[in-house]
């Protein structure tokens, strides 16, 4: 089992991570409002729209691929081991490799949106996708309850399984 000590450190260095990142989100839409006003759009309304379909169809299936990624890193067969070059535990190594994948493929649908309004000036195409990076954000954060269930499985599995 982890220690609680490395076990709360680990957790206030995530969250830490997962507070920047969500607060980026706040300063693209921050940034993207202050440079639109001086920015000239050089795109044309039907390249923009195709490039408008293109991000929002790129954007869902980020959404939708970051459950599967993170899932993936999460819980991919395989031993876990204690990496020479961190003195981290495993299930904490694994975990932070998985939360920062999905967080960082949950930003980039705000980053998308960002573009979108700073080609087009519309402001649902900058709000809606940092509104949806948000949400993805806030549901793939750093959980307690869903590392001492890593930490556990690592233990069962090391074990040979429970016993009824």
């Amino acid at each position: 089992m982890i220690p609680e000590q490395e076990l709360n450190k680990g957790l206030l260095t995530m969250k830490i991570i997962w507070f920047g990142m969500l607060m980026s989100l706040a300063i693209y839409l921050f940034m993207g409002l202050q440079l639109a006003t001086g920015l000239k759009s050089s795109i044309d309304k039907d390249n923009f729209a195709i490039l408008r379909m293109v991000l929002y169809a790129v954007a869902f299936v980020t959404l939708i691929a970051t459950r599967y990624i993170r899932r993936l890193v999460l819980y991919a067969k395989g031993k876990y081991r204690q990496s020479a070059q961190t003195p981290q535990h495993p299930v904490l190594q694994r975990y932070v490799g998985a939360m920062v994948v999905s967080l960082a493929l949950s930003e980039s649908i705000g980053i998308y949106g960002l573009v979108l309004f700073l080609l087009g000036k519309n402001t649902i195409d900058l709000y809606l996708p940092i509104l949806v990076s948000a949400a993805a954000m806030v549901m793939y954060r750093p959980r307690k309850d869903e590392l001492l269930s890593m930490a556990q499985d690592m233990e069962d599995s090391a074990t040979g399984g429970t016993m009824p």
